[in-house]
């Protein structure tokens, strides 16, 4: 007897690969004994929609996301709601696909599909920031807003080099924020320019962000970068890309489970980011989840992150 799977496609992600490959997508899921069904992602929030409203885990044995960050944040915001404890692939077919990273998924749409076939399940912490869920970041500040505010047409002519020339501009016009982040061991009261809370280890295709990062330990990697002089930012922008930032004297860097993160100016607000798309509100109260998700992910992955 065949099993049930569910193919959740964005159409507009990335280079729209994944409309010019429904049907080899279909034949390969098919042929590894699934009956397969298929929803298009008809806007913004759609998919979680559909999974809380339409998706009976009782008849599912896997789910499939087709997309960038943001289409798996979508995803996961369903399962996670639903309460939908079943494997779930990723065909990362976005712009950044930065978790997709974190966790080795080619990004070749024949081998993300061979995970499937091979069976290794890595169960996955997820955060939650409020009331929303995310799976890679959740951030605020310079840089944090890019995603959301670039044009999708943009992104898929340009990919990651649309975010980062959107990035140069950001520098020009970054505002500091003056917050208060707390766990319940220490607290720093600051005026940042960004602010990071990760899972996985990278965000806008720079992957040595949180290079120290595991997605499977039960604890975010926090990376907050104190306010600077502007001729600061090229040199502290270097060492990010190399990865060499954490130690930093204006960087601030811990791991913890559980934080919070206030506003500390009245008269200011501060807009966030989850996994490239819009965030809640501050004050945000922010938790793990621990090994929640099962993810198809290489074999070699099974001892780190």
């Amino acid at each position: 007897m065949n099993k049930e799977a569910l193919l959740l496609y964005n159409p507009c992600c990335g280079q729209r690969e994944v409309l010019l490959n429904l049907d080899y997508i279909t034949s390969r899921v098919q042929d590894m004994g699934y009956n397969l069904k298929v929803y298009r992602s008809k806007f913004a929030g759609s998919i979680e929609r559909y999974i809380i409203d339409k998706v009976d885990y009782l008849n599912l044995d896997m789910m499939i996301v087709s997309g960038g960050d943001g289409t798996v944040n979508e995803c996961v915001n369903g399962m996670m709601k639903k309460k939908l404890n079943i494997p779930l692939a990723i065909l990362p077919l976005g712009t950044a696909n930065d978790f997709a990273h974190t966790l080795g998924i080619p990004s070749k749409l024949p081998l993300a599909l061979d995970l499937i076939a091979d069976n290794y399940l890595k169960h996955v912490d997820v955060g939650k920031a409020n009331d929303k869920f995310f799976i890679n970041v959740c951030s605020m500040g310079a840089f944090s807003t890019i995603s959301q505010s670039t044009n999708v047409n943009i992104k898929n002519q340009f990919g990651k080099l649309a975010y980062y020339v959107k990035g140069l501009d950001a520098i020009n016009h970054y505002e500091a924020m003056n917050l208060e982040v707390m766990t319940t061991k220490e607290s720093f009261s600051n005026k940042f320019f960004l602010v990071l809370v990760f899972n996985g280890k990278g965000a806008g295709g720079f992957m040595k962000l949180a290079n120290e990062a595991d997605v499977c330990d039960g604890l975010f990697d926090i990376v907050c970068f104190k306010d600077i002089y502007f001729y600061d930012i090229p040199p502290l922008f270097f060492k990010v890309l190399q990865g060499e930032h954490l130690n930093n004297p204006n960087v601030i860097y811990f791991k913890t489970n559980n934080l919070s993160i206030k506003n500390g100016s009245i008269d200011k607000s501060y807009g966030t980011d989850i996994d490239g798309e819009h965030g809640p509100s501050l004050p945000l109260d922010i938790s793990v989840v621990s090994n929640v998700l099962s993810i198809y992910t290489p074999r070699h992955m099974s001892h780190t992150s």
